[in-house]
């Protein structure tokens, strides 16, 4: 991997630390193969789910359309792109520790907290440049399928019998209350999702251990507290980060999976940002206090 080159005696600052950041990670084939990725996985789910529900609305029951979320339906790319997203993040930080070239970095800036800060902030940048941009054309290609498959244009949200008695799924436009909120979200969960798998791969410097561990943090995990008690798991099951991504990118969701309420999408930003900070914190400070 690339890293800084200076003059004898003098150190990097956290400008010139970023700077090679984002040399180390253009000039990586993994990070541009999961950013190529993300885009097909997005753009892909895009066209194949709405077409599957506007094709077959007729057939839906009363309980899948009353659950119907015409913006979440073109994001459904997110739940799948959380993985590419998570891995993008980790290989921007273990390989340095198995190849070694994290002496390297160190020794051109010895500041530990500037080069997590350095790569947070050039993978937080990179990661919401590109999925929103993932994000929002994700929706458009959606909406148009959606229409195209029999949807009609509706102004905003419909009641619970409007939504049964549709003959067709509902589509709203960009303009129409909360979607535009919704459809940014995606591109911000999946940023803080990034985030979170960074400070998995400072914590446990393995790509392989720091992967399993996000599986398990997404899909398993949830999988347990649904076993549970439900005095338990409605309490719990909101604030994994799972369905705060659904909270986040939806424009109404009126029950779920686990049989509880979705958070407010400003409640689950908050929170996502409380995970990543915790993650990213508790990286650094191991990190700061272990041979590299």
């Amino acid at each position: 991997m690339t890293t800084l080159l200076l003059p004898k005696g003098k150190r990097a600052g956290l400008r010139q630390q970023i700077a090679s950041e984002f040399t180390k990670l253009r000039s990586v084939r993994s990070s541009w193969v999961c950013l190529v990725l993300m885009v097909v996985l997005s753009i892909g789910f895009s066209i194949l789910f709405p077409a599957i529900i506007a094709n077959g609305w007729s057939t839906r029951s009363p309980a899948e359309r009353i659950n119907f979320d015409p913006v979440s339906v073109t994001q459904f790319g997110i739940i799948f792109g959380q993985l590419v997203i998570a891995v993008f993040a980790i290989l921007a930080i273990t390989p340095e520790f198995s190849n070694g070239s994290i002496r390297s970095t160190l020794a051109a800036q010895p500041r530990r907290s500037d080069v997590i800060a350095a790569k947070a902030i050039v993978l937080a940048v990179t990661t919401f440049v590109v999925t929103e941009i993932c994000s929002f054309a994700a929706f458009f290609v959606g909406r148009a399928v959606l229409l195209a498959f029999g949807g009609h244009a509706v102004a905003g949200e419909l009641t619970l019998a409007q939504q049964l008695k549709a003959t067709a799924a509902p589509v709203l436009s960009l303009g129409a209350p909360g979607v535009l909120q919704a459809v940014f979200g995606g591109g911000l969960y999946l940023t803080l999702i990034a985030l979170i798998a960074l400070g998995l791969g400072i914590l446990l410097r393995s790509t392989p251990g720091s992967i399993s561990l996000f599986v398990a943090l997404l899909l398993i995990i949830p999988g347990v507290f649904q076993a549970l008690p439900h005095s338990i798991s409605h309490l719990v099951e909101p604030r994994l980060p799972s369905n705060l991504g659904a909270a986040m990118t939806s424009v109404h969701v009126r029950s779920t999976d686990f049989g509880g309420q979705l958070l407010s999408p400003w409640l689950a930003v908050g929170l996502m940002v409380l995970y990543g900070v915790l993650l990213v914190g508790l990286g650094l400070w191991r990190f700061s206090r272990r041979d590299a």
